[in-house]
């Protein structure tokens, strides 16, 4: 009987390859947009300072010996920007991470690859917050539910029916908010286990009270799955401010740090809304008004893809396909590649957290980052892996915590525009 592979398996080896592959995408462009500027420092409760949001209408003409005007004004807001506090958490047993030291004995040591991993996880989760309104909303329940799947629509709480389970994630710990008050429905934290490939549904490990209902916010918990809820425990209005609130009319954010926008309209961005086919013509009108409004200097277009490729389809009948070389014929354009987009040499960023259906037009010059804590292992009482448990409960284990404490703000919102509704074919696909 011949030697083959098969029966002489037991004396093969394996053969391991140095090194592990990363598939979770960790790209967060708008996020380093933002990083890319100084960051400012912060202290105390809250950073405040003044803005001039109203001109002294005092003036006037008048005839010779005419009654001048009677005197005005300048007036005055306050801005007031909280910090905002990012946690993650890592735990592991001793044995782990003995058992991992060494090239020979694992592919990275566990310890590293947690850490590491875990600051990853934390930049990409702020990568989808800088997008939206500082809410945390990653869904909205579509309708009632007393079973273990919940259908869901409006993702990041952008109304919507496509994919509303883009930022749903299986492990993800998450409660249900009433919309009405911002009280958690009671008994109502859950455990996410699937995510079908459809985006409108999620299953949970136990069935969904019957206290929830259509409409209801769904955000992360923090604490345990048998916990009654607690909103301290959500990330319910606690994560850092996003475009979506920045650049606003007061839609999804009315009043932006301490100011009011329907008391004080120099604070809203202007915002088309139901926009449809997309157009140059649109274009161009975000970027007069916002320099109308608000002596902007757009410099910086975001869209999802999406959107991207409808701005790419608007200009299709316009082409004029040539080619020097027929050997090699490409329908294509250099902006089938990242970064080479624009739209009257401004720059077209793609985000993929970013709201479907949206563009946002930016003048980078008045975004502000305020940072009191840009990223750190917390170690106040001189060691970053704490122990687990005391005395008869303890464990030989290990935890750190690594924290982030930020916020972001637009120091004159009039300077940009945003268009919602821009109609565009989005292809559902889950991102972790």
């Amino acid at each position: 009987m011949p030697q083959d592979t098969a029966s002489y398996d037991a004396v093969l080896k394996t053969v391991y390859e140095g090194g592990i592959r990363e598939l979770i995408p960790t790209k967060v462009r708008l996020y380093e947009k933002f990083k890319e500027k100084d960051a400012r420092a912060w202290g105390g409760r809250y950073v405040e300072f003044p803005i001039r949001v109203g001109r002294n209408h005092g003036s006037g003409w008048a005839t010779e010996r005419g009654q001048v005007p009677a005197a005005g004004q300048q007036q005055y807001a306050t801005v007031r920007i909280p910090m905002r506090y990012q946690y993650g958490r890592i735990t592991l047993s001793a044995q782990v991470m003995k058992a991992s030291q060494g090239a020979k004995a694992a592919f990275a040591p566990a310890m590293e690859q947690e850490m590491d991993g875990l600051i990853r996880d934390m930049t990409s989760e702020m990568g989808r917050a800088i997008c939206y309104d500082g809410r945390g909303i990653l869904a909205i329940l579509n309708g009632d539910t007393t079973t273990t799947t919940a259908t869901v629509d409006s993702p990041g709480g952008v109304a919507g029916a496509t994919n509303g389970s883009r930022f749903i994630n299986p492990g993800q710990r998450i409660t249900f908010v009433n919309p009405g008050t911002g009280a958690v429905r009671a008994s109502a934290v859950e455990d996410v286990i699937t995510v079908p490939a459809a985006g409108t549904t999620f299953t949970t490990g136990t069935t969904v009270v019957a206290a929830v209902a259509d409409n209801d916010y769904i955000v992360k918990y923090s604490g345990a799955q048998a916990d009654a809820g607690n909103v301290s425990n959500t990330s319910y209005a606690k994560e850092s401010m996003g475009l979506l609130g920045l650049v606003d009319d007061g839609t999804y954010v009315a009043t932006l740090h301490g100011v009011n926008r329907t008391t004080t309209p120099l604070f809203q961005s202007t915002v088309i809304g139901s926009v449809g086919a997309l157009s140059a013509d649109v274009l161009q009108r975000g970027i007069d008004l916002a320099d109308q409004r608000g002596d902007g200097e757009i410099d910086l277009l975001v869209m999802h893809q999406s959107v991207r490729r409808a701005y790419l389809a608007s200009m299709e009948d316009a082409r004029r396909y040539t080619s020097g070389d027929l050997l090699r014929p490409d329908a294509g354009t250099v902006a089938a590649k990242r970064g080479r987009t624009a739209f009257g040499g401004i720059e077209i960023m793609e985000e993929k957290h970013a709201p479907y259906g949206t563009i946002f037009g930016v003048d980078t010059s008045t975004l502000s980052r305020y940072v009191e804590v840009a990223g750190e292992w917390m170690d106040e009482d001189g060691a970053i892996l704490s122990r687990i448990g005391t005395g008869a409960t303890l464990e030989d284990s290990f935890e750190a915590v690594y924290r982030v404490w930020q916020n972001f703000h637009c120091e004159t919102p009039n300077a940009s525009f945003r268009l919602d509704g821009v109609t565009a074919t989005v292809v559902v696909a889950h991102v972790d």
